[in-house]
């Protein structure tokens, strides 16, 4: 076995260790819920067992996550998966294209060219605009 495997064996049986603890803190408070135990009590609340339920849940979940979040092995995968999903949508980037291509669509870059010559044409007219505008102002003579 590689040390890379051993350590990622070893990242892997610490996480499923802390969940462990932490689903059993959880499944502890709930077997203390009145609803579920024969002693329950008329005056019981429920809103303040649940929320206790909620914050040791969080709690422990919290603190297997940070383990998880911070250990090389979520790092490197996480890598991965940035750069798989990457590939992904140039991958469906392309074929869209090529489909839309086939069906006699446009496509992005069809429409983004469309619209640049659309700005050069805007930006010369304003130019011209301007341009008239400038020989139609009186001009001033200067007298002496």
């Amino acid at each position: 076995m590689s040390k890379e495997s051993s350590d990622n064996s070893e990242q892997y049986k610490n996480f499923y260790q802390a969940w462990e603890k932490t689903m059993t803190e959880a499944m502890d408070i709930w077997k203390s819920n009145p609803l579920f135990n024969e002693k329950a009590q008329e005056g019981t609340d429920m809103a303040e067992h649940y929320k206790k339920f909620y914050e040791t849940w969080e709690k422990s979940s919290a603190e297997i996550m940070e383990k998880w979040v911070s250990s090389p092995l979520f790092a490197a995968n996480i890598g991965k998966a940035v750069e798989k999903s990457s590939e992904l949508k140039k991958y469906f980037d392309e074929a869209v294209e090529k489909t839309l291509k086939n069906m006699r669509f446009p496509t992005k870059n069809d429409v983004d060219r469309l619209h640049a010559s659309i700005n050069n044409l805007e930006e010369k007219i304003n130019d011209l605009t301007d341009k008239i505008d400038d020989m139609n102002q009186p001009r001033k003579t200067s007298r002496k």
